[in-house]
Order: structure tokens, then C-alpha cells, then sequence
């Protein structure tokens, strides 16, 4: 995505700006006004810097034309043709679920009925027009005035159409994606209620049930999940289990958030859905979003209306590399090659990108940089040291993962991928040869440029201090662009994401992170102290210099 950036009072196709309402893996949308002054929401995409997205617009205009439902936002106006593209939708002001329940706590009872029926029935509306959403999220619900609408289909598709996900990704939010699309099957209208389950959940807690990030991959698949103890919770809990077969439709969740039927497991032939003595029974979700009509009345009870007090964005869509052949930087499924598959079939592997630590990797690196004042040839040894491990750390990560995401969590997975570290530890010093072989030449060449300058009296005094100071700058400058040339060089890309990996796993809360920090301004100040008392640098294993 290359959308610039918009400022309010700019134009777009006659529509001026008033604000940013967010930005995501499709576009950039913002709340502006028509030559009227009436409040609609755009969404921009640039179709020369991103054609899948512009694509995938063009979709999501085409799917939304096609439906009518008070819980899906109406198309006003679009403008496909042009170099920037851009959709314009009904505005639905009020806060997405994600902030409401941040701001105002966890739904329960009628509520959360009402938000799970409203929503389903907006599903049952999309999948009846042959459209899967593919992005069912809290922050892709909005709490509108007269309800809550399901936005933001910059995902769907017809499932008439080929998929747009570009070659290598897997697009989707951690926490929200069914296992089963973990697992490499195609998204449909079953992996849309499985993220609808997960949604009400979180109106529920307050929170995903099955946590972010990475770890939420992992929690998925093992489809481990506890809820605490309300009317329907178990039927909740079902519904987001890993057998599709055994899931309750959402009509029956709906009945058993309202108390109305208890849900029992698919098996031995017995019916999910078991209506408790005098309670009625289990109400028939309607295509109108208003009204819920019992199997045996004509009675309509109108759903609760919201009335949220801000605007927000609950997060943004991640994208997960899977394997390719062509790519130096994408994972191999060692759990297949120690079992001798051979299929040639990439998996797919859902790993977000670890937590990041630029504050400690920076200081770590300014630290190790300044050791080259002492030790130029030993620390740059170091250097490449590091980074082979932390390269060999994202490839079992990766491989680990490319594992679970093809068969599924099963133990002895860690264990095995352990013991191919020698395995991981090899490909890793491969692919980062060249990274190194650059590094040392710039580093070489900076230092043999600056220790020139330095002895020549060009850039530094003929005194001892001026002379031992001015090479002890010269060898940090070496050696952080030495660093640099490891981080940025040729296939670099394992390395960097390996560093943040590993140094968030020693660093895993903000005091630890502190506490490396101080240890990095520690070895700085014994450096200087170093170069204080003149001591000459030692050049081992290489012969010393003249001083």
C-alpha cells in the first residue's frame, strides 16, 4: 500500500476531507463530506502502487451492490477507472465494538444477544449473496446509532471469484482466524462464523479469546479456550472449537446467549441444540437485523440500540509470509524433511512479527560496536556470530510453524525442531555469507579510510591522545557500519526479524529491557575508560600493528 496521506480540507473526486478514520491492508478511509455537506465515508486505494488492492475495491463495490441489509453499510458513489481509486459508503458515526467494549466493559444478557443476532444475520445476508467476508473482527464492527454494522470488506470476495491474497501472504487478523484457514484451507462462510463466534466472545470478556499476536496461532489451533460462566457461554465455546462438523450454527449460539437452549456436543447422532421444558424454543434468525421471529409466533422483538461515544480503530490486518521456492528468506518445513516428505508443497506459516526492541538492540549494538576499540577483529567475529544465531532462531521459529500450520500442534514438535538446530544453524551461515563478506569489506575499508586520516595527522593532532582517540573512533565507526551492513545487506531480512525475535525473548517485559540497556551503557562506559587509559587495540588473531 502507497497511499499518500490525505490532510483535512483536500479534495477527492468532489469529496473534501475531514478526517482519517483509519488505515489499513486495502486502503486508507476517511470520514469526508459531498457538495451537499452530508458526512459519508471514503475509501482510497492507489491502484498504480498496489493492483491487488485496487482489485480487491473493485470487489468489495461489487459485493456490496448486491446486498440490502440495515447492518451493512450502503455504497453512494465509486470511482474505479482512475489511477486512485475510491469507494464511498454510508457514514456510520459512533465507535468500533473493539473501543466500545474497551470503553464501557464486556456485554452480557440481552445485549450481547442482540449484538450476536445482529451480526449473524448481516453474515447470513453477505453469504446468501455468495459473498465471504473473510475479516470478521471487533474493529471491523461499528456500534452506529440504530445498531451495529458489519464493515470493511476489503477482504471479501464472491466465491465465484479467484482469490486476490497476494502470492506469499495470508491475510487476516491474529486471534479472528479459523483454524481451519490456519491450516491452509480456502476461507468460506464456515471460517466467517467461526471469527463472528470470536467476536461476540471478545464483547463478552473484553478481550480476544484467544489472545494476539503469536501466541494467538498457536492457542487456535489447540482450540483451548476458557470463558467465564454466563448464559451461553458453552454454546460460545463450541461454536470456536476446531471440529467444523461439531460447531453450533449461530442461530443456536444466538438461542443459547438468550437462555433458550443449551448446546450439547455433535455426537452419537444427538441434535446440538436440546430445548430445555417450558423455555421456547430455538428462535429462527430472520434476514431483517430488527426483529427475531419464534418458530411459533408472529411476535417481533425490536434489537437494543447503541449509543457509543467515540470514533477508533481496534487494529489493523496482519500479514503472515508463507514459503516459496524463489525466496532465500522463506522457511522449510523441517518436520517434513526429517519425515521424508517430498511433496514439494509450501506451507503456509502464520508467524507475526515478533515484539520489537529497537530501544535494546540499539544500545546492544552501540555497545558491541564500541568494543571494536579494544578487539576490532575478535568483536567483528561477534558480530557474525550473532548474527548466524539469531538467523538460526527465526528458522526453527519458522520451520516450527510452517509444521503447526500444516499438521496441526502435536507434541514433540519443539523437541524436534531442537534438535535440527544443526540443520537450521547451516542454512542460516549460508544465506548470511554474503551479508558478511559485505560487512567485512565496509568495515575494512571505513577503518583502513579513517585509520589513514587519523595517523596521516589529517584529521587528528600528532599527541598520543589525539592519536590513540581518533583511531578508537575510527574502529567504532568501522564497526558499527559493519552492523549496518549485517542488518541491511543482502538477505538480511531473517536477520533482522531473528534479532528482534531473540532479544525480545530475553527482554520479554519493559524492566528486563531496562535492565539490558544499562547493562549496554555499562560496557560503553568501560570502553571509554578503555581508551582513557590509551590502551592500544589488540588485533588478534591477526598480527599487531605498528603503534
Amino acid at each position: 500500500m502507497a497511499v499518500r496521506a490525505r490532510e483535512p480540507g483536500d479534495e477527492i473526486g468532489g469529496y473534501t476531507i475531514v478526517e482519517q478514520l483509519g488505515r489499513g491492508g486495502s486502503g486508507a478511509v476517511y470520514k469526508v463530506l459531498d457538495g451537499g455537506g452530508a458526512a459519508a465515508a471514503l475509501k482510497l486505494v492507489d491502484a498504480r502502487a498496489d493492483e491487488v488492492a485496487a482489485l480487491r475495491l473493485e470487489r468489495e463495490v461489487n459485493a456490496l451492490q448486491t446486498l440490502k441489509h440495515p447492518a451493512v453499510p450502503s455504497i453512494l458513489d465509486a470511482e474505479l477507472d482512475a489511477d486512485e481509486t475510491f469507494v464511498v459508503f454510508e457514514y456510520i458515526p459512533g465507535a468500533s465494538l473493539w473501543d466500545y467494549v474497551q470503553q464501557d466493559g464486556p456485554m452480557r444478557d440481552g445485549a450481547l444477544a442482540d449484538l450476536a443476532e445482529r451480526m449473524a444475520s448481516a453474515l447470513e445476508a453477505v453469504h446468501a449473496a455468495g459473498v465471504v467476508h473473510r475479516d470478521v473482527t471487533p474493529s471491523n464492527i461499528m456500534m452506529g446509532p440504530d445498531g451495529p454494522v458489519l464493515i470493511d470488506f476489503g477482504l471479501s470476495h464472491l466465491t465465484t471469484d479467484d482469490r486476490l491474497t497476494r502470492d506469499g501472504l495470508v491475510s487476516g487478523t491474529a486471534g479472528y482466524v479459523a483454524p481451519e484457514v490456519i491450516d491452509g484451507e480456502e476461507p468460506g462462510m464456515v471460517a466467517d462464523q467461526w471469527s463472528w463466534a470470536a467476536t461476540v466472545a471478545y464483547a463478552a470478556t473484553g478481550k480476544a479469546p484467544f489472545g494476539s499476536g503469536t501466541g494467538a496461532i498457536s492457542k487456535t489451533l489447540e482450540a483451548k479456550i476458557e470463558l467465564p460462566d454466563f448464559t451461553g457461554a458453552d454454546a460460545l465455546a463450541a461454536a470456536l472449537g476446531r471440529d467444523i462438523d461439531a460447531r453450533p450454527a449461530p442461530r443456536e449460539v444466538v438461542a443459547a446467549l438468550r437462555g433458550e437452549t443449551t448446546v450439547l456436543s455433535r455426537s452419537g447422532g444427538i441434535d446440538p441444540t436440546a430445548v430445555m421444558g417450558a423455555i421456547a424454543p430455538t428462535a429462527v434468525m430472520s434476514h431483517t437485523a430488527d426483529a427475531v421471529v419464534a418458530d411459533d409466533s408472529d411476535v417481533t422483538e425490536p434489537v437494543r440500540t447503541f449509543t457509543p461515544a467515540s470514533v477508533g480503530d481496534g487494529g489493523a490486518t496482519e500479514v503472515w509470509p508463507v514459503a516459496s521456492d524463489t525466496d532465500p528468506d522463506s522457511p522449510e518445513d523441517f518436520d517434513g524433511l526429517l519425515e521424508g516428505e517430498s511433496d514439494g508443497e509450501p506451507a503456509q506459516v502464520v508467524l507475526p512479527a515478533s515484539p520489537r526492541r529497537k530501544v535494546v538492540i540499539a544500545a546492544l549494538a552501540v555497545a558491541t560496536a564500541s568494543a571494536t576499540a579494544l578487539a576490532p577483529v575478535i568483536t567483528f567475529l561477534f558480530m557474525v556470530v550473532s548474527a548466524i544465531v539469531v538467523r538460526t532462531v527465526q528458522r526453527r521459529a519458522m520451520a516450527l510453524a510452517a509444521a503447526r500450520a500444516k499438521r496441526g500442534q502435536r507434541r514433540g514438535d519443539a523437541a524436534l525442531h531442537t534438535i535440527g538446530l544443526p540443520w537450521h544453524l547451516l542454512r542460516a551461515a549460508g544465506e548470511a555469507l554474503p551479508s558478511i563478506l559485505l560487512a567485512a569489506v565496509v568495515g575494512v575499508g571505513v577503518g583502513a579510510l579513517g585509520w589513514w586520516l587519523v595517523s596521516s595527522q589529517t584529521v587528528a593532532g600528532a599527541s598520543l591522545e589525539a592519536q590513540t582517540w581518533g583511531h578508537a573512533i575510527v574502529l567504532v565507526v568501522a564497526g558499527l557500519a559493519a552492523e549496518a551492513t549485517l542488518w541491511w545487506g543482502p538477505w538480511a531480512q531473517l536477520t533482522r526479524e531473528g534479532a528482534h525475535r531473540t532479544v525480545s525473548g530475553v527482554a520479554p517485559t519493559r524492566g528486563v529491557s531496562t535492565a539490558w540497556v544499562v547493562v549496554a551503557v555499562v560496557a560503553l562506559a568501560v570502553m571509554t575508560l578503555v581508551v582513557l587509559l590509551l590502551t592500544e587495540p589488540v588485533w588478534w588473531p591477526l598480527p599487531d600493528l605498528p603503534s
